[in-house]
């Protein structure tokens, strides 16, 4: 495989994914238990990040979400704006500042839910000020 084969220039600076090909996501997956950590960064690197998480269940309970996180060193906000599922939404995400790093979360609606597994990717945003 050469990556030439799949990348090159985009404009304005940007990657261009030939022939409309796509990235496709299988893990590492975690097991969906009470307050799961999804994801950490520090605060002095990254402002904000844009997830994206897959929760599986089992064949007929799948859920996605998007979230978007915004961090200063005393607070951090979590905006779900986009979620969809199969027959029961799944979980909640939350995110909590330890005026060091901003870690996300993930809970099971409820105790059913915790044979569920999930796999997530992230965008980071880096820091335009020091902090």
């Amino acid at each position: 495989m050469k990556i030439d084969d799949y990348l090159t220039n985009g404009l304005n600076d940007t990657l261009l994914v030939k022939n409309n090909g796509g990235f496709s996501h299988y893990g590492p997956w975690k097991n969906l238990q009470s307050d799961t950590l999804v994801d950490k960064f520090h605060i002095g690197d990254i402002s904000s990040a844009e997830y994206t998480i897959s929760v599986d269940l089992n064949s007929d309970n799948k859920e996605i979400l998007k979230c978007l996180v915004t961090s200063s060193l005393n607070e951090a906000k979590v905006v779900v704006y986009a979620r969809n599922y199969t027959d029961k939404s799944l979980a909640e995400v939350y995110a909590l500042v330890n005026n060091q790093y901003v870690e996300l979360y993930l809970n099971p609606k409820n105790d059913a839910f915790k044979a569920a597994r999930f796999i997530h990717t992230a965008q980071y945003f880096h820091n335009l000020h020091q902090l």
